[in-house]
């Protein structure tokens, strides 16, 4: 295919060059494509997004040259998380790099912050970009105060006439030209992270292997509101190989790499970060990004991985989006034991297999047969696989003999393999650690599969863990 150069491509210039590549030098016709006006006024309330998906894109707001833009996540100026959403992340962190992971987060900026120079002088006027970025940074250094190795990403803050835009025009991913402007920096992290110098490296190559059309979401929302439609945008779309394989094989078969990617739909074969990371960094990169997935999924399916648990990372690198909350309880309690593979290899204190029923199944009993044992919340975790790894949502109820109970989701994306198997810790908070666990219910899948059967184990926390979220929740 030829080479097409950097730029955006409009639907005339478009047809130029693909005539030009297959019919030589004869003339192109012409197209002659009408701008939209403003966005309507429905579009512009934010009573209008009332779905789960439209509220993502609350609320769009024009730009110059159709370019679209989200209130709520485009142009907002808080960022970071609470002070127990720092401590639960930097016991995520402690906890791999125990196993000698080191964490190093991609926290990716907004539109607002890079491409502010796309809004209309009025809605520029609006926007608070200087406390954006102040917030930004601050967000980046509490990070690092946490002990996780996190890019500073300003430097691309407010881009002007540098080609191909970091961001597409109405989409909220990244181009291909803002991954690999993103990795660049990323990379210059990688090498400041000790041990990383001793990671085998291998030259890389990045090349042009077509176009990426992009019908974005925030056009197609503006198109389902207002009724309007929007040119696709097309940029070129890159793949990224080791120089002599030839294009036959990216990772040779024994290949083990020592960076782990994990990460939302950026992260994916499209836009080709990881690919332009191995570029930027000279190190194979195991992507394990998953499209759709959220903040969490692909952490979490990467850490239930055998990948993961025989052949750790070095270094394990998280991107995600400003906008995903931190402070999520139920993540680190799931997150943290998997960290050391659950209950797997560990004295278990409960055990038991059970075939479900509709509606609530008890599955552990404390003291059945014999007096309860002493078994605080504050040290043990739980550990269940469903026998059909279709099962990617369930509830658990644990009660305490005390008479409390909690009731606590078992939910991953649809997007990832959990392989059925769900792990957490039990409850620690002040008034929960010191609570002796009585009883652990399943309560079946809304659509349970037939002959659905669950497998549970109850096991301590490894002590180090248990002990530094006592000190941290209190």
């Amino acid at each position: 295919m030829q080479r097409l150069s950097r730029k955006w491509f409009t639907p005339s210039a478009l047809a130029a060059a693909l005539l030009a590549a297959a019919q030589g030098a004869q003339a192109a016709p012409e197209y002659s494509v009408q701008r939209t006006g403003p966005l309507c006024a429905v579009a512009q309330d934010p009573a209008s997004y009332n779905t789960k998906y439209l509220s993502f894109f609350t609320a769009l707001v024009q730009g110059q040259d159709d370019w679209l833009f989200r209130t709520q996540y485009d142009l907002r100026t808080d960022f970071g998380t609470t002070p127990y959403g720092w401590s639960q992340f930097r016991r995520l962190r402690d906890a791999l790099k125990a196993r000698g992971v080191e964490l190093l987060v991609v926290y990716q900026p907004t539109r607002g912050l890079i491409n502010r120079e796309k809004l209309t002088p009025e809605e520029k006027a609006h926007f608070n970009y200087d406390l954006a970025k102040k917030n930004y940074l601050a967000a980046v250094e509490q990070f690092r105060k946490a002990g996780i190795w996190t890019t500073d990403l300003s430097p691309l803050f407010d881009e002007q006439g540098v080609g191909t835009d970091y961001y597409f025009k109405a989409d909220h991913h990244w181009t291909p030209a803002g991954a690999e402007r993103t990795a660049k920096l990323v990379a210059e992290t990688l090498n400041q992270i000790p041990g990383f110098s001793d990671i085998p490296k291998k030259d890389f190559q990045s090349k042009v292997v077509g176009l990426l059309p992009k019908a974005g979401t925030l056009h197609k929302t503006a198109g389902q509101l207002c009724g309007t439609t929007y040119a696709t945008q097309y940029v070129e779309r890159f793949e990224t190989e080791a120089a002599g394989d030839g294009g036959d094989s990216l990772f040779g078969d024994e290949s083990n790499p020592k960076v782990a990617l994990v990460g939302t739909s950026n992260s994916g074969p499209a836009y080709n970060f990881a690919g332009f990371l191995q570029q930027h960094s000279g190190a194979e990169v195991l992507n394990m990004a998953v499209s759709g997935g959220g903040f969490d999924s692909a952490l979490l399916q990467y850490m239930s991985s055998k990948e993961f648990h025989e052949n750790p990372p070095k270094v394990l690198v998280w991107e995600f989006a400003t906008h995903y909350d931190m402070a999520q309880k139920s993540f680190y309690r799931q997150a943290v034991p998997l960290v050391n593979n659950g209950c797997e290899g560990r004295p278990v204190a409960l055990k038991a297999k059970a075939k479900l029923h509709p509606g609530a199944n008890e599955v552990l009993v404390n003291g059945k047969g014999s007096a309860p044992r002493d078994l605080r919340g504050r040290d043990y975790q739980v550990d269940l696989t469903f026998s059909d790894p279709s099962v990617h949502e369930a509830k658990a109820t644990i009660w305490y003999l005390n008479g409390r109970r909690e009731n606590f989701k078992l939910e991953q994306s649809d997007r990832v393999d959990t392989g059925g198997r769900y792990v957490f810790e039990l409850r620690n908070d002040p008034d929960w650690a010191d609570l002796n666990l009585l009883a652990l219910e399943i309560h079946s899948p809304e659509q349970m599969p037939q002959d659905l059967s669950v497998e549970v184990s109850l096991c301590k926390r490894p002590s180090k863990g248990g002990e530094d979220l006592t000190a941290q929740a209190r």
